[in-house]
């Protein structure tokens, strides 16, 4: 059944296949018997002149024709790229606007957050040599919820060390308050840390208001985009990888 199937023909096959070459051929012969038969007929002498002049300005029209469509086309070709080139101008300006506006609104979280750090680090300083039990207000939150995305916008300037000493003052505060702990030994160990800290929380707030007003964010390079969504998708998922730990230590402790 197949054999036979694929010897055969049918009319359709023939003129959508065959057709074009058959055509092809009758034309040639028409175009070579045409001027032949003119010649024979009614003499070369009118007839091969004719026939080269018409040759050459159809050879003309057609180079001619050629040219100005490939001109057109440049044409096009050349504004298309310009507009091209103004669109990713545009997204780039506007990716860099809004990277601005995401490091003030940061920005100015965290300048409120350090203001609450310089005056509790006052108290700290001033106040808890008189305590065994004194927890003042050291808040980084807005620091650890910007952090991530600052990083990819701007260069850090100092703010990661300091907040790794607001967790260092958390944790000598806790160890004082411990049973069994010298206070006298381990209250200049703070004030010292404190004192610290309060000098290097003025130099800061100049700085991050200085960024409020004028952030200095890194310019986009190429195709860069998306830095933001990147770095929220990279902070949630540290932020749930440390909840899974806990969820089985929590589970194991007694009730």
């Amino acid at each position: 059944m197949e054999p036979e199937d694929q010897g055969t023909s049918t009319p359709l096959d023939f003129w959508v296949d065959r057709w074009p070459s058959g055509l092809l051929a009758v034309v040639l012969i028409v175009s070579v018997a045409g001027p032949t038969l003119t010649a024979v007929f009614w003499g070369g002498s009118s007839t091969w002149p004719s026939l080269s002049t018409g040759f050459a300005a159809t050879a003309i029209a057609f180079l001619v024709a050629l040219a100005w469509d490939r001109r057109q086309r440049e044409a096009a070709d050349h504004k298309e790229a310009e507009a091209e080139a103004r669109r990713m101008q545009a997204a780039k300006e506007a990716e860099q606007e809004r990277r601005e506006s995401e490091a003030r609104r940061r920005f100015s979280a965290i300048v409120l957050e350090l203001e609450r750090l310089r005056s509790s680090l006052e108290r700290t300083v001033e106040e808890q040599h008189l305590y065994k039990y004194f927890f003042p207000d050291l808040p980084s939150g807005s620091w650890r919820a910007g952090s991530g995305g600052l990083g990819m916008i701007i260069e850090n300037f100092g703010l990661t060390t300091f907040y790794g000493h607001v967790e260092e003052l958390q944790w000598r505060l806790r160890f004082k308050a411990e049973v069994g702990v010298d206070e006298p030994a381990v209250s200049p160990i703070i004030e010292a840390l404190a004192r610290q800290m309060l000098n290097d929380v003025s130099v800061l707030l100049a700085q991050v208001r200085r960024q409020v007003a004028n952030p200095d964010v890194t310019p986009i390079q190429g195709g860069e985009g998306g830095g933001l969504v990147v770095a929220r998708r990279q902070l949630t998922g540290a932020i749930r990888a440390v909840d899974f730990r806990r969820q089985p230590a929590a589970a194991a402790e007694p009730d």
